[in-house]
Parts: structure tokens; sequence; C-alpha cells
């Protein structure tokens, strides 16, 4: 739902505006360009944005998956 949209990119802080809309109802958007790296467990591990490499992307996923460990179910820490 646009409700849903919205709060998704706030909990990002992800730039989001809709432009006026045109004869057509038609209307562009402008946004934040950014890549997300989230974990299994949905906790954000990275972000990536237009000034990174192909190759300083995968080694930042890769150092990620190498080291990730599951959170423990819930009620047992």
């Amino acid at each position: 739902t646009p409700e849903q949209v919205r709060a998704a990119a706030g909990a990002f802080r992800v730039y989001v505006s809709a432009g006026p809309r045109d004869t057509d109802g038609d209307y562009v958007v402008d946004h934040s360009v950014l890549t997300f790296l989230v974990d299994p467990d949905g906790l954000c591990r990275d972000c990536y944005g237009r000034s990174r490499t192909a190759e300083e992307l995968a080694r930042s996923v890769r150092a990620h998956m190498d080291a990730y460990e599951p959170l423990p179910p819930a009620g047992e820490e």
C-alpha cells in the first residue's frame, strides 16, 4: 500500500518525492539511488551508493556473508 511504501522509505531513510502529474495523469518519482544489503534476519548490514564499484560491492557482500551468524531464536539469549 502507499502507507507501507512510505513506512519502508522512512525506515531506510530513502528520499522519495512524486512530481506533478501531466495531462495523462503520469508522473515522475525522484528518489535516492541506493542498494541495501539485508541479512536473513532482516537487519540492514550495508548500503551502497552509485560511487561504489562492482568490486567493492562484491567484497562487502562476501565479507558480510562470511561473517554472518544468525540471531538466536526469540527467548534464547
